[in-house]
């Protein structure tokens, strides 16, 4: 018997980058995006299209300079980065926080929590240095954590009791 294979839609692109690039360009008013956007893609197009969804269909390296030149200078490109991954690393150390306080933990001060959550999170990364984490690992950390915090550890013992006992 044949099987026929089931064509999937492609989806037109969203644009993501786009849109959050062009809010960070110099004069950016929410009332005039469309504007502006017709402006940058007639620009970048060579004066051939309005339309940033043909641009991106039938003029690809046009729409791919078009990118990197919205994404700066590589000094603004290292700003932003450096931002997120300093965003990043702030919401690990919550996340920790939240869950050594749930877990009942008291500590002098401040300062004393944060260099304990801090170890938690190197070695979660496997990493000896806080700072040298990447971005990519913070966030699977971030992700473990917030699940963790999710998960109620108390129980009800009405309803545990110990299964497979004869």
């Amino acid at each position: 018997m044949a099987t026929t294979k089931k064509q999937t839609q492609k989806r037109a692109p969203s644009h993501a980058l786009f849109w959050t690039l062009l809010k960070e360009v110099p004069g950016y008013d929410p009332g005039y995006k469309e504007v502006i956007k017709e402006g940058l893609v007639h620009q970048y197009s060579g004066g051939r299209t309005q339309s940033l969804s043909e641009m991106y269909s039938k003029y690809p390296r046009e729409y791919s300079l078009m990118i990197e030149a919205m994404k700066g200078t590589p000094e603004q490109k290292k700003t932003r980065y450096e931002d997120s991954l300093d965003k990043m690393k702030k919401r690990v150390i919550a996340t920790i926080c939240q869950y050594v306080d749930k877990l009942g933990y008291t500590f002098p001060t401040k300062a004393d929590k944060v260099r304990y959550v801090i170890g938690i999170a190197c070695r979660a990364a496997n990493c000896s240095n806080f700072n040298a984490i990447p971005e990519s690992r913070l966030s699977a950390i971030y992700n473990l954590y917030c699940k963790r915090n999710s998960v109620e550890i108390e129980g009800n013992p009405e309803l545990d009791y110990p299964i497979g006992i004869n």
